[in-house]
């Protein structure tokens, strides 16, 4: 082949496809790894849903004044 055909465009965009690849898998890996939100509501701690029903609980009156201390100390 003389080098005039389809196949010359494609060898030489390939270098520029395995690039944005790699580009790409780079992104995809490090966003993650950076942490932050990036726009996206923070997540609530682990933990405030459960305090929050054993405050409710308590409220209501059905834990007593000497067990929501008890159960308030084993909450993260």
């Amino acid at each position: 082949m003389t080098g005039n055909g389809w196949m010359t465009g494609w060898m030489r965009a390939w270098p520029v496809f395995v690039v944005a690849g790699l580009l790409l898998v780079g992104f995809v890996v490090v966003r993650p790894a950076q942490g932050g939100t990036h726009g996206r509501a923070a997540p609530r701690p682990v933990g405030s849903a459960a305090r929050r029903i054993l405050d409710e609980r308590q409220a209501r009156r059905e834990i007593d004044e000497d067990e929501y201390p008890l159960r308030r100390s084993v909450l993260p």
